[in-house]
């Protein structure tokens, strides 16, 4: 298969995300609050270009998702962008609760009351949880298994054509002998092992956290909704059979969906319901930072960008109008989200422009697209970026976790949370981070080498093996 053409502009745009998010981040817990949370022109600069960080982020990574899934995709229809959007999808969703949750916890296991709550766990909800584990695992496996090639082309033509268009694909999928596969038998035990191993520490934390504790782990930030977006996004993919036009179609339905949902919702106590899905929709006494509306919407304007971007791409001088192009959109988003406040300050009487208003979505948009322009325009001159740069850039998760791990598990418990410093002092800090999240690249390019985390940790207990073998000869 002929490696996919990459877009510069994107690469650029991605770097940019990826120092406004670790600057942004570092300068907001460590900036004396004083100085913070100021009225000074450059505070007051800081603080409206930080409010484009997260949506500039989402947008970018809608459009590069969305972009390879279409570059990736082989004659036959297979594409292995899809394996890879599931693992990404479920390292997002791992990492944005894990960064969320109160270690501390795990300390309670060894109290006596700690063990009283444990005991309190009912056998109901013991096998709803371990059945529930298993069968996310089993279909895990069942959609990412590279053996079973007649179950995935299967699959795909039931995205395609529809479950039970035909009676060949009813007898497949309903087979009594399905399950008597030795294959499928060992994935099912398998997938019911590990649901057992993650079920069990799962009920006893749970059980050991308390309302705010709970809410606190379950509140939804931006790893929660690009994976809630991606996932969206590949399920609209299979929607609309591959078709650029149906699946842009679905998406821009979807954007205009969010944005008229988040005035509705912003500020509804949605309280009674349960207390994972209730972050995901309004942050109203749940603590969620970043719920699906209006986030969600710069993900699905992401994949419109790009689908738009894989059919540009074909044309000729692509790299010297897309700028233009981009600029464009951009300003006509811009002008949109001007005139939509105008007609609010004249209709309602005020302006609810940084409430709930989906002029500021527009905005936005608008914003990101003409930085878009600008790195397009930067990408005819720069050419290429250096080699450091894009292994940062392809690895832009890995560096999100990584950097709220050393602020928030290791710097800020050593130092003291409410320790905060000098701009001069925190500038040092920034420049400390980034010399860091450098140093986190070069290990994960070296690990990489090495067949991945899984490959290399087996390499040193091999290697270690040896060693001591040979000592004993």
């Amino acid at each position: 298969m002929e490696k996919p053409k990459r877009i510069l502009f994107l690469d650029l745009m991605r770097v940019l995300a990826l120092f406004m998010m670790i600057q942004g981040h570092t300068t907001y817990d460590f900036l004396d609050l004083s100085i913070r949370d100021g009225y000074s022109t450059g505070i007051k600069i800081w603080t409206s270009l930080r409010g484009y960080t997260a949506p500039f982020f989402m947008m970018v990574s809608g459009a590069v998702f969305t972009f390879l899934m279409f570059a990736q995709e082989r004659p036959d229809g297979s594409n292995p962008r899809v394996k890879a959007g599931l693992q990404r999808i479920i390292t997002l969703l791992f990492w944005g609760y894990m960064l969320n949750f109160p270690i501390y916890i795990i300390w309670k296991i060894f109290t006596k009351e700690g063990l009283k709550q444990i005991q309190e766990v009912g056998i109901a909800e013991t096998f709803i949880t371990i059945a529930w584990i298993s069968i996310a695992l089993f279909l895990f496996k069942a959609l990412t298994s590279e053996r079973d090639a007649k179950r995935q082309k299967l699959i795909k033509k039931i995205f395609r054509e529809g479950a039970l268009k035909h009676a060949r694909y009813r007898e497949a999928l309903f087979n009594k002998g399905f399950f008597r596969q030795q294959e499928i038998k060992n994935r099912l035990m398998t997938s019911v092992f590990y649901g057992l191993m993650i079920s069990i520490p799962y009920l006893i934390i749970s059980n050991l956290l308390t309302l705010e504790e709970k809410q606190r782990a379950l509140r939804v930030d931006v790893l929660h909704i690009i994976a809630i977006g991606l996932m969206t996004i590949m399920f609209i993919y299979f929607l609309s059979r591959h078709v650029k036009w149906i699946m842009a179609s679905i998406a821009f339905l979807l954007v205009l969906f969010i944005v008229s949902l988040f005035p509705l919702v912003h500020n509804v106590d949605l309280s009674n319901l349960p207390i994972f899905v209730a972050p995901y929709l309004n942050d109203f006494d749940t603590k969620s930072m970043f719920p699906l509306t209006p986030w969600l919407a710069y993900i699905f304007a992401g994949c419109l960008m790009g689908i738009w971007l894989s059919v540009e791409i074909k044309k000729p001088n692509f790299e010297k109008i897309i700028g233009f192009k981009l600029a464009a959109i951009g300003i006509g988003f811009l002008l949109l989200s001007e005139v939509g406040d105008h007609f609010e300050r004249v209709y309602y009487g005020k302006s609810y422009f940084w409430h709930d208003s989906p002029n500021l979505i527009y905005h936005r948009f608008g914003i990101v697209l003409s930085v878009g322009a600008a790195m397009a325009f930067l990408s005819l001159v720069v050419k290429d970026l250096p080699k450091f740069m894009k292994q940062m850039s392809r690895n832009t998760l890995w560096l999100y976790v990584g950097h709220l791990i050393i602020i928030y598990q290791i710097v800020k418990p050593i130092i003291g949370y409410q320790t905060r410093f000098s701009v001069p002092v925190t500038l040092v800090c920034i420049v400390i981070m980034f010399i860091l999240m450098y140093l986190q690249t070069r290990i994960i390019i070296f690990i990489q080498g090495k067949g991945g985390y899984i490959a290399f940790v087996k390499s040193l207990f091999i290697k270690q093996k040896s060693e001591e073998l040979k000592i004993e000869n």
